[in-house]
């Protein structure tokens, strides 16, 4: 990578994965998501997710008050 902050996009979803915007495993193109909170010496615990989910606008919101854009994730049990 030329840009070590640049995302990774990966062509598979890994196995025995989730997605945590839709709750799904599909096999599909994904990208691996900073989990907020666990770094740690320039390292990160992170999650895979499919990129057709944050493709989709109709998911974000915007939070005014402290400038932050989010997607809203499916209401599904997971593993964590």
């Amino acid at each position: 990578m030329d840009n070590p902050k640049e995302n990774r996009t990966f062509d598979h979803f890994p196995a025995e994965s989730q997605c945590p915007i839709c709750g799904d495993g599909e096999d599909g193109a994904c990208v691996l998501v900073g989990i907020q909170g666990t770094q740690s010496d320039g390292n990160i615990e992170a999650v895979p997710v499919h990129l057709s989910c944050l493709a989709n606008p109709k998911r974000y919101l915007y939070n005014r008050n402290v400038n932050v854009i989010y997607v809203v994730c499916s209401d599904v049990k997971r593993g964590d």
